[in-house]
């Protein structure tokens, strides 16, 4: 996964020397067995408070009904017993996934070339050049959490999970609808460009709505004739400068990219370069840190931090891209 043609050594981390198998064996199986058993014991409890929840709700609702009189009553009732019992059967599964986040972030960030680690990001991540771009739909309220900064081949990255919604009033009644999930990532080009180019790998409504919105922000703006089938027949590419954008998508880029996104678990992706960074935003419905299911056993913890760390390094895959390398895809 590490180019070892860097001079940075310092950049590319301890991923460049170990093995990922070794680096599990080393810094993540120890752990695994304490954890497996304790993870056993909150199903248990979860089963435990489930049962105990089913009981409770039961005996209260039967005393509310007969007290009043009325079967009408045990509704709001079995309502707010849910909603609380919910929560509440929630905490042994919350407590497994932060112990399981423990022991598995730091050591992989630090394999990976010690990655700067956010679990809130705050104002350390630019949204706005996510909205400028089109490459997401229009939203006016978003959530990130994990944030994941790195350098790597002397060009600097950033990573995040976003939760992208549009709230917005219809008469008396306010909607909210979700725009995008996924990752949003961004990492500077090598080269200087001064175009806006984007790929849209979505033909249908959002596609739609990023071209027009693109339209009413760029002059001039035109497809970008491509050599390459392939590509063409997942993306439309449009630029305010199709001349410098042509030098921009190398046939090599283009590979990789359609290789990233066939990756991902997507037929394409929306991507753009914009104010000398490249953007692309990858929709997932899980998140990204969440592999300590309760249900799952720990026996699949290697594959479940191994698809972990090929998500944290795919801004690595896309600079070695934008660098004209083939990056392999998997560790």
């Amino acid at each position: 996964m590490m180019d070892d043609k860097s001079d940075d050594a310092s950049e590319t981390g301890a991923g460049e020397k170990q093995s990922f198998a070794s680096f599990f064996a080393e810094a993540i199986a120890p752990g695994l067995p304490a954890l497996e058993e304790a993870r056993k014991e909150r199903l248990r409890a979860t089963y435990v408070r489930a049962a105990g929840l089913a009981f409770v709700i039961a005996l209260v609702t039967g005393i509310a009904v007969a007290w009043s009189g009325e079967v009408i009553v045990g509704f709001p009732v079995v309502f707010l017993g849910l909603v609380l019992g919910y929560l509440w059967i929630r905490i042994p599964g919350r407590r497994h996934r932060n112990a399981v986040r423990t022991l598995v972030v730091e050591p992989l960030r630090q394999y990976l070339g010690g990655l700067e680690y956010h679990r809130k990001p705050g104002d350390r991540f630019d949204l706005d050049r996510f909205r400028r771009s089109g490459i997401v739909a229009g939203f006016n309220r978003a959530k990130l959490e994990d944030l994941l900064i790195g350098r790597y081949r002397d060009t600097d990255y950033r990573v995040v999970e976003a939760r992208l919604r549009r709230r917005r009033k219809q008469g008396s009644k306010e909607r909210v609808k979700m725009t995008f999930a996924g990752l949003l990532c961004e990492v500077s080009v090598p080269r200087p460009f001064s175009c806006t180019v984007v790929l849209l790998g979505d033909k249908g409504a959002l596609g739609n709505w990023a071209i027009d919105l693109l339209r009413s922000k760029l002059t001039n703006l035109s497809p970008v004739p491509l050599d390459h089938a392939d590509f063409e027949a997942r993306y439309q590419v449009y630029s305010d400068d199709p001349q410098e954008a042509g030098g921009l998508l190398q046939p090599a880029f283009l590979d990789s990219l359609l290789a990233i996104s066939d990756a991902a678990g997507q037929g394409s992706l929306n991507c753009a370069f914009i104010d000398n960074r490249f953007l692309i935003a990858i929709p997932q419905r899980r998140n990204l840190f969440e592999i300590g299911r309760l249900h799952r056993s720990l026996e699949h913890a290697e594959e479940d931090v191994r698809r972990m760390a090929a998500e944290f390094t795919l801004p690595q895959r896309l600079i070695d891209t934008l660098h004209g390398d083939r990056p392999p895809l998997a560790l």
